[in-house]
């Protein structure tokens, strides 16, 4: 899910099972012909065969503001202290299953270069101490004479 503001921190480390579903909503945002989202919003109702009755329906420019339009809907309808709202882009399962991965494939580059730098900066500093200049570490390191000479600081 996009957001879920407005809850305490032990309260949102809950899995959403333990919500209070009496004031439950779900914001389901699909793209709107041309560009913006509507967002459709759900409250839990166990009558209806999948357990979501739709209350009604706001737009917004961006996904960014989903939550928060989401939101503003949500507190006009309900004003318990008990509200819970979950938001997020109603893509299609593949899609989104796609683009979680690309989340998970650019955290594991940030780490592989953040392990890439500390290891150039390890051999950068070990071949300085094996009396190498600073243009041969250079070019053995594939980086310009004046990166070899940050490292080195």
């Amino acid at each position: 899910m996009v957001g879920m503001t407005d809850v305490p921190v032990d309260a949102a480390a809950r899995s959403m099972a333990n919500w209070p579903v009496a004031h439950g909503y779900v914001g389901k945002a699909t793209p709107r012909e041309g560009n913006g989202w509507q967002v459709r919003i759900y409250a839990h109702d166990e009558e209806a065969a999948d357990h979501a009755r739709l209350v009604g329906m706001t737009e917004c420019a961006t996904l960014e503001r989903v939550e928060e339009k989401t939101w503003e809907f949500v507190r006009a309808l309900d004003d318990s202290e008990d509200v819970r709202v979950a938001v997020g882009p109603d893509i299609g399962d593949d899609l989104m299953h796609k683009v979680i991965s690309a989340w998970a494939a650019m955290k594991q580059a940030k780490e592989a270069e953040a392990q890439a730098a500390l290891q150039i900066r390890q051999v950068v500093k070990e071949l300085r101490r094996r009396g190498l200049s600073v243009t041969d570490i250079a070019f053995l390191a594939h980086i310009s004479r004046g990166r070899v000479s940050q490292l080195l600081l």
